[in-house]
């Protein structure tokens, strides 16, 4: 029996979501293409855990106090542009 996928894996971005905070590069994965590693750490936790967990298991020590440091308006920005790179919308109620 053979089945088809139900995702296409041409459409996910592999691309790492990279800005500058400062004077500090902030790399970030793509959400749509997480390693397996990062998905097993993730996978039982609650959205807002996960989201912090993904961000301070994959960004350096100064990418950290960065992104720390920001204004929450920028701050936000930021996670509404991540999101977008990724291609992932947010989810419906």
């Amino acid at each position: 029996m053979t089945t088809t996928p139900s995702t296409d894996s041409t459409s996910r971005v592999k691309d790492d979501f990279v800005r500058t905070v400062g004077d500090v590069e902030v790399r970030l994965p793509s959400l749509s293409y997480l390693k397996p590693g990062l998905i097993r750490r993730i996978r039982r936790m609650h959205d807002i855990d996960a989201m912090y967990t993904l961000i301070e298991l994959t960004v350096s020590a100064e990418a950290l106090v960065a992104l720390d440091n920001m204004n929450q308006d920028e701050y936000q920005a930021l996670l509404d542009e991540w999101r977008i790179h990724s291609g992932v919308g947010l989810g419906e109620s």
